[in-house]
């Protein structure tokens, strides 16, 4: 019978003073916590020399967000089993998560000493290598361990996640799918394999694994944060379907009270709904609450930024980047917010530090390379930047888009296009519409510069036809696109034309709504 799993968001103090907050799968739902804490701590105080019940208290405390407290009973435990690789890997991931990478090499070095299983040493290798950086050669040992022992889902977890982590989406939806194989109700893969099929495009597939997951566990924080999510994107904010969103949200808020993803959506979805006031009464409310962690800072400077509040957002997204240096998208928004204002200066100095601190991300580097060729004079170096993406992705097609489109900035619209039809061939082949709205849309306008006619009005008719595919998943992006094509072929109804001048198409009409579905999702 599969584990059931179920899902908590803690507040947890970093060793900087900082706090942040962690989405923990759990093989227990933490009820009565405080209860069950005051009778295990009086337990272990009266039987010091035993372990379970400490073990116990380590996992309650750990899944309470108690961290240092967890981290104490862990070694305690190891003191009276240290040959335990279970509680190894447990404190190592800890010591992980909290950036603490000298102690969690150290736990796992520990751990190699007393493993005698192959697949498991396998693992630890790949960890080790994970803290150190080195990601190539841990997907290598990692991949060593699931392919010695392609039954343990942990192997495959650790895969895909670290796939994702270098965002490498093709990759680590194989692993994903891997322990679908499995067990097709394991709730967190369907999560992580909804996320991979996003990242590579594909809004059909996604979209089935996310209806899947909502169907097995709708009180799964981690698939009401996706569903909600989606819901927004779609602006279901208003009348009967704004009613559902809105109970969604108060679902998921009384499940994860600490969860400032959930407390984000519920901030964007009073700014849909056109009560941007009150969006910023539960913002202001957020920062207040939350004035130690880092997420609410980027939460924050991100709503300016999208009102328009620019002073505002640069002081936030400055707050959120000194607290908390180790997140990849809070170097992306003081990049986009910066070049916004025109701080060219520090921008230069966090392009620099973002480079560094994340050289296996191919968006860091399109993202580099976008910011060069737009407020800096060194054209070259950032279209050198972004062909690094493609360096570290080929497969992908956003890689080969982000490349294409600073190609097209720096006004090299020749090799832009080459770039473009790369990605476009790159496109998964089944129904999917989410980049390839925006790579003929900039195939269009770069068809016009060099004069091309034919290409110009082709491009404009392939965007508009998937943008008109585009409307259940995305309204706004599909409008924006919508509207484009229409002015630049200045006609009121489009006919769609698809597969001609020698651009293979990839696919075809797709004749059903995701608003069909009966599902919430």
């Amino acid at each position: 019978m599969p584990i059931s799993i179920t899902t908590n968001v803690v507040r947890v103090i970093l060793p900087s003073g900082k706090e942040t907050n962690f989405q923990l799968a759990l093989t227990s739902k933490p009820t009565r916590q405080q209860q069950r804490l005051k009778k295990l701590r009086k337990y272990v105080q009266q039987h010091p020399s035993g372990w379970k019940k400490r073990l116990e208290l380590a996992e309650l405390l750990y899944a309470i967000g108690d961290w240092d407290q967890a981290i104490s009973e862990y070694h305690q435990v190891l003191n009276q089993q240290p040959k335990s690789i279970k509680v190894r890997l447990q404190l190592g991931k800890i010591y992980q998560l909290l950036g603490l990478t000298a102690e969690a090499i150290h736990i796992y070095e520990e751990a190699l000493l007393w493993c005698s299983d192959q697949a498991i040493s396998y693992h630890l290798t790949g960890l080790i290598d994970c803290c150190r950086g080195q990601y190539g050669t841990a997907l290598n040992s990692i991949q060593s361990a699931a392919t010695l022992n392609p039954d343990n889902s942990a192997h495959w977890f650790s895969l895909g996640q670290t796939y994702l982590l270098i965002e490498a989406p093709i990759e680590a939806l194989q692993a994903f799918e891997q322990i679908l194989k499995v067990n097709p109700e394991d709730v967190v893969a369907l999560n992580y394999n909804h996320d991979a099929l996003l990242a590579i495009g594909n809004i059909q597939g996604a979209g089935k694994s996310l209806n899947r997951a909502f169907d097995l566990a709708p009180d799964n924080i981690g698939v009401l944060e996706r569903v909600i999510t989606h819901r927004l994107r779609r602006r279901l904010v208003k009348q009967g379907e704004g009613q559902q969103t809105r109970q969604l949200l108060t679902k998921a808020l009384k499940l994860a009270p600490h969860s400032l993803n959930i407390k984000s959506l519920l901030i964007y979805y009073h700014l849909f709904r056109g009560n941007s006031a009150k969006g910023i009464a539960v913002l202001e409310e957020l920062l207040e609450e939350y004035l130690h962690n880092p997420l609410a800072w980027y939460y924050y400077a991100r709503f300016m930024l999208h009102t328009g509040q620019l002073s505002k957002a640069v002081t936030a997204i400055l707050k959120a980047y000194q607290m908390y240096r180790q997140d990849g998208e809070i170097y992306r928004a003081v990049c986009e917010i910066l070049s916004a204002v025109g701080q060219l200066e520090q921008l230069r100095l966090v392009v620099a530090e973002m480079l560094e601190s994340f050289p296996e991300r191919w968006s860091i580097w399109a993202t580099a390379g976008q910011v060069l060729v737009e407020n800096f004079p060194e054209i070259e170096q950032g279209i050198e930047f972004s062909g690094k993406g493609i360096e570290l992705q080929p497969q992908l097609a956003d890689a080969w888009f982000y490349h294409g489109k600073v190609l097209a900035i720096a006004g090299k619209h020749q090799e832009a296009i080459e770039v473009l039809e790369e990605g476009w061939q790159r496109l998964p082949a089944k129904e999917t519409y989410l980049q390839s709205v925006s790579l003929a849309g900039w195939l269009a306008q770069s068809s016009q510069v060099i004069g091309d006619e034919v290409k110009y009005r082709y491009w404009w008719q392939v965007a508009a036809a998937h943008a008109q595919q585009l409307v259940d998943f995305d309204p706004v992006l599909a409008d924006y696109w919508q509207n484009r094509a229409s002015a630049a072929l200045s006609e009121p109804r489009l006919v769609e034309e698809v597969g001609v001048f020698g651009v293979p198409h990839r696919r075809e009409k797709n004749q059903q709504n995701l608003k069909n579905s009966q599902n919430p999702c």
